[in-house]
């Protein structure tokens, strides 16, 4: 059987408290073995519906022990941080911590989602904390391949952007990242250069998806092509400055919409491919 562990950390630019996440696949405690770890964000959504959006999960656990039985993985640790809440902290929520460049526009013209003040900026702050404070962590409390090519990174929406950002600045750290429906119109500009200006050297697997009804706001009509031009971007963007393009896996899902299920849908194969 699979184990599912939670335990609570103080985030030092907040001083409060957060949850962690730990998946620990079937048969980890009865072996001496080491296993690679899966970085994930919004970790209320992975694995119980009763702390998930909309009640809705990823439901990691079930998609990665069923792999195990395949034979396509012996198996990978999961981490995963609950979002920020803005109600816990004033000036810090999800939008904040997940991009580390601040957006201006939304507070104008993302209506429906209620937003009054610029957002964003805390992106560096949180990655530093998950590389340099929450993995020295687990790799102390748990049996992990601490290595970069054992190490991945994935998440959607605005996780989808502070994973590119992270496999970007620390790609000493990851070989694997995951970018689900990614939100690159928060911040896109400042995205697509970034990946210009380091063009990775160390190898990664880039895992880029996106559905064609995605959508943030549905008072933006055409919001779905902005999702799909933004993901389309950074796929041309690591081809320009020489990823391999098999290194790069791109999915666009026919009808889907942006929300747990599509990516708990589309879950086991990146897994698959990034781990294989």
């Amino acid at each position: 059987m699979c184990k599912i562990e939670t335990f609570n950390v103080t985030i030092p630019y907040t001083g409060l408290e957060r949850r962690v996440w730990v998946y620990l696949p079937s048969g980890y405690s009865k072996s001496e073995k080491r296993y690679p770890v899966l970085y994930m964000h919004d970790g209320q959504n992975l694995f119980d519906t009763s702390t998930s959006y909309a009640g809705v999960i990823w439901d990691i656990h079930s998609s990665i022990e069923f792999s195990m039985v395949k034979g396509k993985t012996e198996g990978v640790i999961v981490v995963a941080m609950d979002n920020a809440s803005i109600d816990g902290h004033e000036k810090v929520g999800r939008l904040d911590e997940y991009s580390p460049w601040i957006n201006s526009e939304i507070k104008n013209s993302m209506v429906s989602m209620e937003i009054s003040r610029d957002v964003g900026g805390y992106g560096a702050k949180y990655s530093k904390y998950m590389v340099k404070g929450l993995k020295p962590l687990i790799d102390s409390k748990y049996r992990t391949l601490t290595d970069r090519d054992n190490t991945g990174v994935a998440g959607s929406s605005l996780g989808g952007l502070i994973s590119l950002y992270m496999a970007l600045e620390y790609e000493d750290v990851f070989s694997k990242v995951g970018a689900f429906s990614t939100s690159v119109w928060f911040a896109e500009n400042e995205l697509i250069k970034l990946i210009h200006d380091h063009s990775p050297e160390a190898p990664i697997k880039w895992y880029l998806d996106v559905g064609t009804k995605e959508t943030s706001d549905n008072k933006i009509a055409d919001f779905n092509e902005i999702y799909i031009k933004g993901t389309m971007e950074v796929y041309e963007s690591l081809l320009q400055v020489g990823v391999k393009e098999e290194n790069i896996k791109l999915v666009v899902d026919e009808g889907a919409p942006h929300n747990e299920e599509s990516w708990a849908r589309r879950f086991p194969n990146a897994f698959n491919w990034m781990f294989s």
